[in-house]
């Protein structure tokens, strides 16, 4: 038995905008995938997979000829002076980072057929999405694993994201060209040409997020200073790199409204918005949806 808890309109303040080492914005999927993971340990079970529905993001800079610059903080805590800029002894060194507010909706589900709400309730209040607080959230539901149309239809508004691997294969091998060209030429595209090159008029808002990562060596437990090891003799750890994705922001009233009439020509299984993760192989954990629309 499962059962799916939706999570409405979580405003988080201060959330990290950087998802991997060169790319800020798209939605934090990963980090998400990974609060579900927390979530579920906290209650003794274990998550299946998540809906990611976005409602709004704020960028924390300044916005100068189409250019976003990310606001800046100074460091807070003197330590022996050696935080202290090198140009300017009087003021502490800039901290580099990328932040926003979010607001946004989660479906989770949850291994079990039983949720304490009023215990997930006390667990979000001490928790962090993204690196940033949790200042607010719209009452909580659960719904029984034959419910999972309702849950959506709990949130009723937003957008939901799509994993879109297969757009950009297509794209890749249409206009012979390799991965990455594809990938920002794909993401540089506008509507109208975007719709027209693949003959599909629901295609629109498509993004970049990151959504696994590839080790880069065999794991080791012959390296120190792990973050957070509870034992740092018997801790592995080895270094990795990001995997960026592609995906698409599509209309949650649109995908409920299509649902079930002559027009749905994707979405008669609606778990086809779920996100789960999963090790791809030994060395590539990855996030995917369970069907491509």
């Amino acid at each position: 038995m499962s059962r799916y808890v939706v999570i409405p309109r979580i405003r988080v303040q201060n959330a990290n905008m950087q998802s991997n080492g060169f790319l800020l914005g798209g939605a934090p999927l990963m980090a998400a995938s990974m609060f579900a993971h927390h979530l579920a340990r906290q209650l003794g079970t274990q998550d299946q997979g998540l809906v990611y529905i976005h409602h709004d993001m704020q960028r924390l800079g300044g916005q100068a000829y189409g250019r976003f610059t990310p606001a800046q903080r100074r460091g807070a805590v003197f330590i022996g002076k050696k935080d202290y800029s090198s140009k300017n002894k009087h003021a502490l060194s800039l901290q580099p980072t990328a932040s926003c507010h979010l607001e946004l909706s989660l479906v989770l589900r949850f291994a079990t057929s039983r949720i304490n709400v009023e215990k997930l309730k006390a667990i979000l209040k001490r928790s962090r999405f993204a690196g940033g607080q949790i200042i607010e959230h719209a009452e909580i539901s659960t719904y029984s694993d034959q419910d999972f149309e309702k849950a959506l239809t709990e949130v009723k508004t937003g957008f939901v994201l799509l994993d879109r691997q297969n757009l950009l294969i297509e794209y890749q091998q249409r206009q012979q060209l390799n991965r990455i060209q594809a990938f920002t030429q794909l993401l540089a595209l506008k509507s109208d040409p975007l719709r027209t090159f693949f003959n599909d008029e629901s295609l629109s808002w498509l993004s970049a997020t990151n959504l696994g990562y590839a080790l880069l060596e065999t794991p080791t437990d012959q390296r120190s200073g792990i973050r957070q090891a509870q034992d740092q003799d018997s801790t592995k750890h080895a270094y990795a790199e990001p995997l960026t994705g592609l995906v698409q922001y599509f209309s949650l009233g649109e995908i409920l409204r299509q649902h079930g009439t002559a027009d749905d020509q994707h979405w008669q299984d609606l778990h086809c918005l779920l996100w789960t993760y999963q090790w791809l192989q030994e060395d590539v954990f990855i996030l995917q949806q369970q069907t491509k629309i």
